[in-house]
């Protein structure tokens, strides 16, 4: 969605009125229709973190690494013990 507004804020020349009137006729609607409070869920990353509060688990710590052989982004839980000590890798 984001990159078919701004091309329309583009193809106006900057100015939002094109933008502007496309979001009110066309997706403001839709989202009026299928979008709420209900059908939004939370981000991945909180939802792991209160599953880890849930059991326990207060300290922890999330680690990104990038896997250049495969041009992969790799996210790892790493909880810790209240001493600070890694425990076991999820």
């Amino acid at each position: 969605m984001e990159s078919l507004i701004g091309a329309l804020f583009i193809s106006d020349g900057f100015q939002l009125a094109g933008a502007q009137v496309f979001f009110d006729r066309v997706l403001k609607p839709f989202y009026d229709k299928h979008i709420t409070l209900k059908t939004l869920s939370h981000h991945p990353t909180k939802i792991l973190f209160e599953l880890l509060q849930k059991h326990g688990c207060q300290h922890f710590e999330m680690v990104k690494e990038r896997c250049d052989s495969r041009q992969e982004t790799r996210c790892d839980g790493k909880p810790q013990d209240p001493a600070g000590h890694h425990m076991k890798d999820l």
